[in-house]
Parts: structure tokens; sequence; C-alpha cells
């Protein structure tokens, strides 16, 4: 029974690993599930937010405006990198840190600097000895819009200091349970699109001052959006990777427990034939 012993052993092994499979995910399903609650009311806000900027963007399209016209000559890129803290969630990691890779890779003899969103962004960009500007890890629910504000006052005062010329932001979509999107966006110079309506407005004071305090709210808007979203998006991977993983070790262990067995049958088998050979043997 020496091997009945060692498959006995295994299926002892995967089944603590099922145990903290499942524990896993359990807490990710929890932690999706709150995510997946803020997501959802604050995107039609967002998407109002956009409206809006479109039809003030349209009704100025003779004034000038760095934040919208940006620079002729693009010498300093940044990234929004966002990713998780924590792994086992698939490929959830590897595909934005690819993303932001195949940036780098299009932009050759630019300067690309990274704000890092994550401990995975932040670890795979100090290990590269990429320029690192920022970095922002274990965010929670109750400081992820004061974080985003932070980074979108700190693009717009780079992009000012001419330390970058244009922004992109690389996250996951939060679609639904079972699918994101990986999307990668320019965030600064903010891009001038059509308006919906055709409307003529009247400032009060000024362009300047009004484009001043509403293109910060918007990024700020943008880019807590883009947090919740691919946060929401990380424990949906992470939920789905558990889950599999849990269903492979359930289907290993029945699988490990049918050899077990059929190693067992054929030991007791084997007893009972030398027994009875014995017995013919007298």
């Amino acid at each position: 029974m020496a091997g009945g012993k060692e498959l006995k052993g295994r299926i002892k092994s995967v089944q603590s690993t099922h145990q903290i499979t499942k524990a896993m995910e359990i807490v990710s399903s929890t932690k999706f599930k709150r995510f997946s609650a803020l997501v959802n009311p604050s995107k039609p806000y967002s998407k109002s937010m956009d409206r809006v900027l479109e039809n003030i963007a349209a009704g100025i399209k003779s004034e000038k405006h760095p934040l919208f016209d940006g620079k002729k000559d693009v010498k300093k890129i940044g990234v929004i990198v966002m990713t998780s803290d924590r792994g086992l969630c698939g490929g959830f990691n590897n595909a934005t840190l690819k993303k932001m890779e195949a940036l780098i890779a299009e932009n050759p003899g630019k300067e690309v600097s990274i704000i890092a969103t994550g401990k995975k962004a932040r670890d795979y960009c100090n290990k590269r000895n990429y320029d690192l500007k920022a970095e922002y890890i274990q965010l929670i629910p109750e400081t992820m819009f004061e974080k985003a504000k932070e980074i979108s006052e700190n693009i717009v005062e780079y992009l000012h200091a001419d330390i970058f010329d244009e922004v992109y932001m690389i996250y996951n979509e939060f679609v639904s349970a079972m699918q994101t999107e990986l999307v990668m966006k320019r965030v600064l110079p903010i891009e001038r699109v059509e308006a919906q309506e055709n409307t003529t407005y009247i400032f009060e004071p000024s362009v300047e001052d009004i484009l001043s305090s509403l293109l910060p709210k918007y990024l700020n808007i943008q880019i807590y959006q883009a947090i919740l979203e691919n946060t929401a998006s990380e424990h949906s991977a992470r939920k789905n990777a558990m889950k599999n993983a849990t269903d492979n070790a359930e289907e290993m262990i029945a699988d490990l427990n049918l050899q077990y067995n059929r190693e067992r049958q054929a030991a007791v088998t084997q007893e009972i034939s030398e027994i009875v050979s014995g017995a013919s043997a007298l």
C-alpha cells in the first residue's frame, strides 16, 4: 500500500489547497459585490460630465487652452498604470503591464514616466528602473476619491511645468461579473469632440476661469471612475480565478480518490488471492 499512502498524502494536500481557494473565492466575491455597487451608480455621473465638457468644448472652438490643445512636439509622456496590490487574479495584471510596454515601444526616443496605482505596477517599474513619478497602493473606497483628485492635480501641474506633454491612462473597464475590457485612453490633452447640441454659451466671469475650474474636476471624476472600474475588475478576475482553481481542485480530488480506491481494491484483491493460493497449497 505504499502507492495508497502516497495518494492519500496527495489527496490531503489538494484538499488543503481547495480550502484556501474556496475561502479566497468567498472573500473576493464579497469585495466584488462591494465595488460593483460603487461602480454602477457612479457611471451616469461620469458620463454626464463627459457630455457637459463636450458641449462646452463645442461652444469655445475658437478659444485656446493648454489642457485642450496640448503641445505640437510631444517628447515626454506620462502613463497612469492601474494594477492590483495582490496577485492570484489570473492574467489581470500581466495584460495591463504588457499594454504599458506596448505604449513604451510605440514611442521610441520619448521619455516615458509612470504613475503607478497598485503594488504590481510599482514593483514592475522599480525592477526595470522606469521613471516612477508617484505610487498609490492599498487604496480603499474611503480614500479613492481624494487620491484620484491628487493624481488629477499632479498631472495638470506636470503638464503646465513641461514635465509631461501627454498623459495616458491604462486600466480595466468593468463590463460585467464575467467580462472586463482593458482600456488605454489619453486623458491629457483632453480631446475635443463634437457635441450633441450646438449651443452658444455666455461665460461669466470668463472662459479661462470656467475651464480652469471645470477641467481639473472633470479629470478627477475620470480618474476616480477608472480606479473604481479597475478595482471591481480586479476582484471579478480574482473571484473567477479562485473559482476555476476550486473547481480544478475538486476534479483532482475526485480523480485521486478514484485512483486511491482502485489501488486499495487491487491490494485487497491481491491479498485475497494470496490467501486462497496458500489455502489451496495446504
